[in-house]
């Protein structure tokens, strides 16, 4: 069941997170009152695909997913969100897509009306919500020339380094994998036993192992950079 708790205290906010970075302690009570911190456990949606997109959130800590499914139940997934991340914009009056939990998350709730009218009094809050923006941006571009360019392989080492740098306690020699094959192939484009066979190639020649079926060693980090370069 999804718990909605008081108004989140300004100590919890992390100063390196994008929208709170750089906010003075005057300024951080302000955005505080704004915050209702949700509680949810895993499979929970934070917000339903085609529900007002009169809210939006920043992740405090698990992971989910951000989810769009056709009107034929194909699913598309265009990103995987961890601590930090801010959520929730749309160009519309609903969200084009939902948002569900890949592990149990917190995350502060704003009201998105709420939060715009701040950050015109705000300007640091002004200018992180656009660099949020611009960062979106760069990583919907990044997608679109994976899903065109890059073989299946190729697409795996890409999610691994992204994963790598984004995961809370990732490491190169332990990367713990919060989603399953299908919502990989979901992300990447393929189907789930091409996924298998891509990480069974990646193993094959020695840039990868897998310890468990969650778990992920990186073993040639430069091998696996050099496959997943977009640039």
């Amino acid at each position: 069941m999804i718990q909605l708790a008081r108004t989140a205290p300004p100590n919890f906010f992390q100063n390196d997170y994008p929208l709170f970075r750089d906010l003075s302690e005057a300024e951080l009570p302000l955005l505080a009152d704004q915050a209702k911190l949700k509680v949810l456990d895993k499979q929970q949606y934070l917000c339903m695909q085609h529900s007002p997109s009169d809210r939006v959130f920043n992740i405090a800590s698990g992971s989910a997913v951000v989810e769009r499914i056709s009107n034929d139940g194909r699913r598309q997934i265009l990103a995987f969100v961890f601590p930090g991340d801010f959520v929730g914009l749309s160009n519309s009056d609903r969200f084009e897509y939902g948002i569900k939990c890949l592990t149990g998350t917190t995350a502060y709730e704003f009201k998105r009306q709420n939060l715009f009218d701040l950050s015109e009094k705000l300007p640091t809050l002004k200018a992180n919500i656009k660099n949020i923006r611009a960062l979106v941006l760069s990583l919907t571009f990044d997608q679109v020339y994976l899903l065109g360019q890059k073989k299946a392989h190729e697409r795996v080492c890409f999610l691994l380094l992204h994963l790598l740098q984004r995961l809370p306690g990732a490491t190169q020699m332990h990367l713990e994998l919060p989603m399953t094959r299908a919502d990989i192939a979901d992300y990447l484009g393929l189907t789930v036993e091409t996924v298998s066979r891509s990480m069974s190639k990646l193993k094959k020649e020695g840039l990868i192992t897998l310890p468990t079926p969650n778990a992920v060693r990186i073993v040639d980090l430069e091998a696996v950079q050099e496959l997943a370069d977009i640039h």
